[in-house]
């Protein structure tokens, strides 16, 4: 009998090691911001954040993405023009706001990890 793998497990399993390591890599330079890839960044916190339904404040963004906001603010700027992202007023609190995957932002994240293959 083939096992049948679960794409979407599959698929989470893979960003959450990649969001891992990319951590484990900027711990251990001292250098903020030099490996980064803002996009891929936010992306990848995004998808994670919505297969653990959970809102992702902007704020937050900023902060996981370990470079200047103003770099990350262009960024999903960027990602919204392309419409991979959106962000979102919170209805209690006028101060705060959300960013969160678009679908076809999800279809993206999808593809790509993917595309990378499974974990082995």
């Amino acid at each position: 009998m083939e096992a049948r793998v679960d794409t979407e497990v599959e698929s989470y399993r893979l960003a959450k090691a990649l969001y891992d390591l990319r951590r484990r890599r900027d711990a251990a330079n001292p250098v903020k911001g030099l490996f980064g890839e803002p996009g891929w960044d936010i992306l990848l916190d995004l998808y994670l954040a919505r297969h653990r339904n959970e809102d992702l404040q902007v704020s937050s963004v900023c902060i996981e993405a370990g470079v200047p906001s103003t770099t990350i603010l262009r960024w999903i700027a960027r990602l919204e023009r392309e419409g991979l992202v959106y962000r979102a007023d919170d209805r209690g609190d006028a101060r705060r706001r959300y960013v969160r995957l678009t679908p076809d932002g999800y279809g993206l994240m999808q593809r790509v990890l993917g595309s990378i293959g499974a974990l082995r």
